[in-house]
């Protein structure tokens, strides 16, 4: 008796358990279809581009501006708004990029021209989106828009 009802709980865990992964595997296979439509950005110059991230905080507002030059050199600005005084600082880093098709890697390692300790580092990935190119940064899934297709408010 002990061997039938141990057979037959074994046997509804594993059609429980077949059910399940039919479904996983269905959602599996959306997700993958889904991002088929990503593209390769291989043949996407991005040389001289400026990629712009906007964030808002209660007390103040940031914009970043990332800028690719030649010879794999890359220029971050970082604006700062304060909105209590309403004054702007900004910051201006150096440093380089490496590409593999859609991933970059970024390290901002001066600051005003002089070396800082703690490089700023970023992992982007470049993406396409009804002909807008975006990076989007793997870590925490801020998108960067490339500078060209912002349009200034009045």
């Amino acid at each position: 008796m002990k061997k039938a009802i141990f057979l037959l709980s074994i046997l509804s865990s594993v059609c429980f358990y077949s059910q399940n992964f039919g479904a996983i595997n269905e959602i599996l296979e959306k997700i993958e279809n889904k991002h088929k439509k990503m593209t390769d950005a291989s043949d996407y110059v991005i040389n001289n581009k400026k990629f712009v991230l906007i964030e808002e905080f209660p007390d103040h507002s940031e914009r970043h501006i990332l800028e690719f030059g030649a010879d794999d050199k890359i220029t971050l600005i970082e604006l700062i708004d304060d909105k209590a005084s309403g004054q702007t600082y900004s910051n201006i880093f150096s440093g380089d990029f490496i590409r593999k098709k859609n991933a970059i890697s970024i390290r901002a390692n001066y600051l005003e021209g002089k070396q800082i300790v703690t490089p700023i580092v970023y992992s982007l990935y470049l993406m396409n989106a009804n002909n807008m190119w975006y990076l989007k940064d793997i870590n925490n899934s801020k998108r960067w828009i490339e500078n060209n297709r912002l349009i200034k408010k009045k």
